[in-house]
């Protein structure tokens, strides 16, 4: 009963002194932290990386490159199973930082990471054309050239390139060239220029529709004339218009002038 009452006076002691009561656990964490202070400091977490032998994935994909205790991290190369290579920078296993991706066609996308989501980019292909993502005028009318014709001028009538490779490759019969392979308009998937078994990728129902619009095919059909490639030309002016009079002259000489002229043309009749 005494503990009772003494409790209570010291709950209505630290009410009067508006003091707030400091838990037992409260108070043993604030004597530990003062006694461990030096201790106690924030230090930063510096994983090490350490260099490992190649990789293979159950995917079949394949890393070689640095390593730390949560994955793949620092720098590697890490290649794909259809043979496209990033090179670059990696952090928790993801991309993250400056990289490369290398594509079998020579193409090359290079950009920044930031936990695996690519925030910029710069297409470069590989006869070495940079893409521009806004209002790109390459091979478009009205200049329809490719590099090699920037580089090595245009060639006469009916040499003119049909490709930016040189020479162009033979397409299969009843196929269509997209530049990185083959599309097959009846199975709807490109396949590698040199193994047509194999499957590189399967275009969307837009790119299928350009494919076989744009595209070479085997057998080439002629095309014919393509009106939407002419130039517009105007047709020259056969009479110029009658040119104002001068300012100086006054409607009352004007009149003068058109009556002399009546005249003169009486007298000739």
């Amino acid at each position: 009963m005494l503990l009772n009452i003494t409790g209570l006076e010291t709950k209505m002691k630290e009410r009067e002194a508006g003091t707030k009561r400091v838990s037992q656990w409260e108070d043993l964490m604030r004597k530990f932290s003062e006694a461990h202070k030096e201790e106690c400091k924030t230090v930063s977490l510096d994983i090490p990386r350490v260099q490992r032998s190649m990789k293979k994935f159950p995917t079949g994909s394949q890393y070689e490159g640095t390593w730390d205790m949560l994955g793949m991290s620092g720098y590697g190369v890490y290649k794909f199973p259809n043979d496209v290579v990033y090179e670059g920078e990696f952090d928790d296993g993801m991309f993250h930082g400056q990289g490369e991706l290398i594509y079998p066609s020579g193409a090359i996308l290079r950009g920044t990471w930031k936990k695996g989501r690519l925030i910029e980019r710069k297409l470069i292909f590989a006869e070495g054309l940079e893409y521009s993502e806004i209002d790109w005028k390459y091979c478009r009318m009205p200049d329809r050239r490719f590099t090699i014709e920037y580089d090595n001028g245009l060639n006469p009538a009916g040499e003119s390139y049909l490709t930016a490779e040189q020479p162009p490759r033979p397409i299969p019969p009843g196929y269509y060239d997209t530049g990185d392979g083959f599309y097959d308009p009846k199975t709807k998937v490109v396949y590698k220029a040199e193994d047509l078994s194999a499957i590189i990728r399967s275009p969307s129902v837009r790119e299928q529709k350009w494919i076989i619009e744009n595209c070479r095919t085997s057998p080439d059909l002629p095309l014919g004339p393509r009106k939407d490639l002419y130039e517009e030309w105007l047709e020259p002016q056969e009479q110029m218009p009658k040119p104002p009079p001068p300012a100086s002259t006054s409607q009352a000489s004007e009149l003068e002038a058109q009556t002399s002229r009546d005249q003169d043309h009486e007298i000739v009749r």
